[in-house]
């Protein structure tokens, strides 16, 4: 399926400033995008119930335009287990929908309207968006941008 393809991986770490500084200085990787997301608005990523009213702080890092990023995240108040999370670009959100629990994933968030960054615009855009975790329990979102 040549329309869809991977866009970030992002992988949790304990502590987001000396992360960020590693793959800064040792794989030349730029900050595009760092936020502080409240968990209880992510309604389709799964946390511990020790964090349902902790944050998401997101920093997205790049090395250029159309290659993918690497996100770093941490989960507070608790360090989440999960290590990794995986993100793609879709045309065809509709098939990939229908197809998720079909092949054993698992849908924590139905498709809905959203808002998703766009790496190539570097810029935040309205889109379609289904997330859920694959047969080993690594969370997967796919994002189709909407035209206009």
């Amino acid at each position: 399926m040549k329309d869809t393809y991977l866009q970030r991986t992002s992988i949790n770490v304990k502590n987001i400033e000396e992360s960020e500084s590693f793959y800064k200085n040792v794989l030349d990787f730029t900050k595009i995008y760092h936020k502080t997301i409240p968990l209880n608005k992510l309604k389709g990523y799964p946390v511990d119930d020790k964090n349902k009213n902790g944050n998401l702080e997101l920093m997205m890092l790049s090395q250029g335009v159309n290659k993918p990023m690497l996100g770093l995240m941490k989960v507070t108040p608790v360090h989440e287990e999960r290590t990794s999370a995986l993100v793609f670009y879709t045309s065809k959100i509709q098939y990939i929908s229908k197809n998720f629990k079909l092949y054993g994933g698992n849908i924590t968030m139905s498709l809905r309207d959203g808002e998703s960054f766009d790496f190539k615009t570097n810029k935040v855009k309205p889109s379609l968006v289904i997330m859920g975790t694959d047969l080993n329990n690594h969370f997967i979102e796919v994002i189709q941008f909407k035209e206009g």
